[in-house]
């Protein structure tokens, strides 16, 4: 399992993108919280390119694969 942290403007947590079994879609994993987003996507780089978009849009910092 890849996890990644994520800076946030309001605090840093740590994802992992995983996939669903109900519907085979990949959603990220809020391993701080424990949450699981609602947001699904056909793939792991999917979700990446989402975390992205996030920094451009400055929803997020940056994020750092952690193993």
């Amino acid at each position: 399992m890849k996890q990644y942290l994520v800076e946030r403007p309001n605090g840093n947590v740590v994802v992992a993108i995983l996939r669903n079994k109900s519907d085979n879609t990949y959603s990220y994993v809020n391993l701080t919280k424990g949450h699981i987003c609602p947001c699904r996507f056909v793939s792991e780089e999917e979700a990446l390119h989402d975390m992205d978009r996030k920094i451009k849009s400055g929803e997020i910092l940056r994020y750092i694969l952690l193993n």
